[in-house]
């Protein structure tokens, strides 16, 4: 072994090695159970060298690349974390209208580096997630209705299996792999070291619509929102934001409130549509409004707003549920949940992908990632204080009580997994679900990889 291959290694017991499990987890509330080292590679040949390492000391492996999981997918008992936080490299070919990026690459300073460039990516709508995570688990990214989950613009990739060799995967190489690694999510018995990704023209224009409204107008906001959707092009991503008592910035005379946010994202060569939001018309009939904002946005500064929900150094707790019911149907238990949150900045984000058209959005079979319906709702529950753990695991238990009878399905990097093991099969199609235990168990025959937080029984491989 060279010293160029050999990783940074920090074991139990030496100076920094707790901050080095925890500091890189963006959840406070970090899970028990430690593993033996963290591995920080710096290239691809040391994470090859790490992964040989592992299987040389049969110890486990764990990886993370931005520490954005919100179940700390990457903290274990035992074994070895890889971090590939320093595996950030962007290399952009303009005219090809391809990149290869690292996987500790944050989504913000990837977009913002396209474009620099006139390009533009489906990045997550957060941008302080490494962009492995963010891949492996599917991508929720900007304008998804229009450009699809962000692992479907995913060209090939590189990845290191559990028998220590570095292998190119693609719809024409490895295939399977290929397959699994768009939606396995931290199931993915591998280390990606990079993803070579499609790109697009930086959108001709991107315009942001706010309204803010009480939330005892709920049941008349989802129903504007819902009749409006039907009217909208794919490329107009609506989301209704819910939140409770406390809420930062709220007042007594209004605590509580219900945010609706409409981005439209233009293809470059498309003409600027005026009347992309026409079917919204001036918000909800009837209504008005207690904020109102309208005004043009860069597609590179989109994760703003979404990131300041998530204050740094709180806890937090997720969950998501997919329904074949249209939003205002699927809302109609929230109200009187919303109004007894025990935390202020706690959330629930909901919205129709492709307006209402999402079950008929994803290539099917395509890839490991295919579960979706007309509906999705996530869950954010934050707190600060480790007193209220108890209550705030509570509410999320009441929510999910309430969601879980239409509830068709969860999206895997924001369920609450840890806690709801099944809710890892039912992120997958059901006719997917085997085929994905079966492919693990082939490129990880041994179980090197820790895999799933809450594993479920092996299958044996095809």
């Amino acid at each position: 072994m060279t010293a160029e291959q050999s990783p940074e290694t920090i074991r139990a017991g030496d100076e920094g090695f707790e901050g080095a499990v925890v500091e890189g987890v963006f959840n406070a509330m970090v899970v028990s159970g430690r593993p033996v080292a963290v591995v920080r590679p710096r290239t691809e040949a040391e994470v090859v060298q790490a992964v040989r390492d592992a299987a040389a000391a049969e110890e486990r492996v764990a990886v993370r690349s931005g520490g954005h999981s919100w179940v700390a997918a990457s903290v274990r008992e035992g074994g070895v974390l890889i971090d590939l936080g320093e595996l950030d490299g962007i290399a952009v070919d303009a005219e090809a209208m391809v990149a290869t990026i690292g996987p500790g690459v944050r989504g913000k300073v990837l977009s913002a580096t396209l474009e620099a460039h006139g390009l533009a990516f489906p990045v997550g709508h957060c941008g302080d997630p490494g962009v492995g995570g963010f891949l492996l688990g599917g991508g929720l990214g900007v304008n998804w209705g229009a450009w699809l989950p962000s692992c479907f613009s995913i060209r090939s990739l590189r990845v290191v299996t559990a028998d220590g060799e570095l292998r190119t995967a693609s719809v024409d190489e490895n295939e399977e792999l290929f397959w699994l690694a768009r939606g396995a999510g931290p199931g993915f018995p591998g280390v990606v070291t990079s993803f070579e990704v499609q790109l697009r023209p930086a959108p001709a224009a991107v315009r942001v619509s706010t309204w803010t409204y009480p939330l005892e107008e709920l049941d008349a906001v989802t129903r504007w929102v819902t009749e409006a959707s039907a009217g909208l092009a794919p490329n107009v991503e609506v989301a209704v934001v819910t939140q409770g008592v406390g809420r930062p910035g709220g007042t007594a005379e209004h605590p509580l409130v219900v945010g609706v946010a409409a981005a439209v994202v233009i293809e470059a060569d498309g003409a600027v549509d005026g009347d992309a939001l026409a079917p919204l018309g001036d918000g909800a009939a009837g209504l008005v409004s207690l904020e109102r904002f309208e005004g043009p946005a860069r597609l590179s500064e989109l994760h703003v707003p979404v990131d300041a929900t998530y204050p740094e150094g709180a806890r937090y707790l997720a969950d998501t549920f997919w329904t074949h019911l249209p939003l205002d149907e699927a809302m109609a238990p929230l109200m009187a949940l919303m109004a007894c949150a025990p935390s202020g900045e706690s959330y629930v984000l909901t919205g129709m992908p492709a307006n209402g058209r999402g079950a008929e959005l994803l290539p099917v079979g395509e890839a490991a990632y295919g579960m979706h319906d007309t509906t999705l709702l996530i869950v954010y529950v934050i707190w600060d204080d480790p007193a209220d753990d108890a209550a705030n695991r509570a509410w999320l238990d009441e929510v999910a009580a309430a969601l879980l009878p239409t509830c068709t399905g969860h999206v895997l990097s924001e369920a609450d997994i840890r806690e709801h093991p099944e809710r890892i099969a039912r992120s997958f199609r059901e006719e997917d679900w085997p085929r994905i235990q079966r492919l693990i168990a082939r490129f990880d025959p041994a179980g090197l990889f820790h895999g799933f937080p809450a594993a479920p029984p092996r299958l044996p491989a095809e």
